[in-house]
C-alpha cells in the first residue's frame, strides 16, 4: 500500500475499502506510466541502433566517393574517357544514395527527438501531449544521445526544461485533486469568481 494512503487509513480519515480502492487506482495509474516510459525507452534504443547503422553507412559512402574522385582524376590523366564517364556515373549514383541516407538520418534524428520528448512528457499529466510536444519541439535539440531544452540563451536538461515550462504553463496540465473537491490544477478554487451566485 502506498505510504500516504496508509497514513490516511491509520489516521482513520478513510475506510479500509476506500484505502484499497485508492491503492488499486494509484497502482494501475503508476503501472500505466511505467509501461509508457518503458515503451519510449525501447523505441529510443531502436532509433539509436538505426542512427548508428545509418551513420556508418554514410561514412562508408563518403570514403567511397573520395575513392571515385581519385579514380576519376587518374583516368583523366591517363586519357581514359570511357572509364571517366563510367566512374562519374557511379559517383553520381553513390552521391544520390548518400543524399537519401542523409534524409533518412535527419528523419531518424527527428524521430529520436520526438521519442525522447515523448518519454520526458510521459512523466506529466498533460492535457494534450501532441499539442505540447509540437509547441516545445522548437526549444529542443539533440546533443549526442541527450535532449537539451533551450530557453533563450540558456540550455538545460529536458527534465529541468519541462519543469520550468510547466511551472509557467500549468494550464497545460490536467487538474489534480479529488473530483468534487473544488481544487484546480493551479490551486485556485475559484477565487476570481467569488461574486458569482448561482
Amino acid at each position: 500500500m502506498f505510504k500516504k494512503i496508509k497514513e490516511l487509513l491509520d489516521a482513520g480519515t478513510i475506510s479500509q475499502a476506500a484505502a484499497d480502492a485508492l491503492d488499486s487506482e494509484v497502482s494501475i495509474a503508476l503501472k500505466e506510466k511505467n509501461d509508457e516510459a518503458a515503451s519510449w525507452r525501447v523505441k529510443y534504443q531502436d532509433l539509436n541502433k538505426n542512427f548508428e547503422a545509418i551513420s556508418k553507412t554514410k561514412d562508408d559512402l563518403e570514403s567511397k566517393l573520395s575513392g571515385f574522385d581519385e579514380a576519376i582524376k587518374k583516368a583523366k590523366e591517363d586519357g581514359k574517357g570511357e572509364l571517366v564517364k563510367e566512374l562519374e556515373t557511379q559517383r553520381a549514383s553513390t552521391q544520390e544514395i548518400q543524399a537519401n541516407l542523409e534524409a533518412i538520418q535527419n528523419e531518424n534524428r527527428n524521430l529520436k527527438i520526438q521519442t525522447a520528448l515523448g518519454s520526458a512528457l510521459s512523466k506529466y499529466d498533460v492535457i494534450d501531449s501532441d499539442l505540447v510536444s509540437n509547441f516545445i519541439r522548437g526549444n529542443v535539440e539533440l546533443n549526442g544521445d541527450s535532449l537539451i531544452y533551450k530557453n533563450g540563451d540558456s540550455s538545460m536538461s529536458i527534465e529541468d526544461g519541462l519543469k520550468s515550462f510547466f511551472d509557467e504553463k500549468q494550464h497545460l496540465l490536467k487538474a489534480q485533486g479529488n473530483s468534487g473537491s473544488g481544487a484546480g490544477g493551479n490551486g485556485n478554487s475559484g477565487g476570481d469568481n467569488q461574486d458569482f451566485i448561482p
